[in-house]
């Protein structure tokens, strides 16, 4: 009888010792990701869209449909708008119909869109008023012609 208590104390000292390795795993685990929460959120950016929103959309390689990535594809998408705000960090918007690709991102994809700035009067690159010509229009005149028969 005293031979099945031992193997019992044994047994019962061993599962004794696994739930304080198993305590101290946990213990180091949830340490860490706290050290590791604190260093991402010193990096990431802070930002919410509200309904309505502007923005461009970053696309990456897993958004695209199998076969359509490659190197020289699109990879933002501009002024889309956020329809829905599904949580502070997911966001459902609005594609042209042409793009097959889901319509819920994650918070990091979309950046805010800051208008254009061709709305701007004094833009030296915005030369559409009347009576002007720009460098462009300039030399293809210039070009047509020298180059007349």
């Amino acid at each position: 009888m005293s031979d099945k208590t031992r193997v019992h104390g044994k047994a019962a000292d061993f599962i004794h010792g696994l739930q304080k390795i198993h305590e101290a795993v946990q213990n180091n685990l949830e340490k860490d990701a706290r050290k590791y929460k604190t260093a991402v959120d010193r990096r990431s950016r802070h930002v919410e869209f509200e309904v309505g929103d502007f923005v461009w959309v970053v696309l990456t390689k897993d958004s695209f449909s199998v076969g359509d990535y490659h190197k020289l594809a699109t990879k933002k998408i501009g002024t889309v708008e956020v329809v829905e705000k599904i949580n502070p960090n997911a966001y459902r918007l609005k594609f042209p119909c042409h793009i097959r690709t889901a319509d819920v991102f994650n918070v990091n994809h979309p950046i805010p869109y800051a208008g254009d700035s061709s709305d701007d009067d004094d833009s030296m690159a915005n030369s559409l008023n009347l009576g002007e010509n720009d460098a462009a229009e300039d030399m293809t005149n210039r070009y047509l012609k020298k180059n007349m028969f």
